[in-house]
């Protein structure tokens, strides 16, 4: 399983109602979560055979603004 992180818009609770039903539809995406505590309320989402761009284009479809974060390994 795979994990892609991204630098989001999203500030409220209600923001997770809009884009559950958007993350649902993608195809390998297992859980996903957003960490309101982080400076970048980072979205986390794990799967398998994930498509960041595809992420991103659900989350900038529906408003809001989203850069995938890549880790240096």
């Amino acid at each position: 399983m795979e994990t892609l992180k991204f630098k989001t818009s999203l500030d409220t609770t209600s923001a997770l109602k809009v884009i559950d039903p958007l993350l649902k539809g993608i195809e390998g995406l297992k859980k996903w979560t957003v960490d309101f505590d982080s400076i970048y309320n980072l979205l986390i989402v794990e799967g398998v055979g994930l498509c960041a761009s595809e992420i991103v284009h659900c989350l900038q479809f529906a408003g809001f603004k989203v850069v995938r974060l890549y880790e240096e390994g």
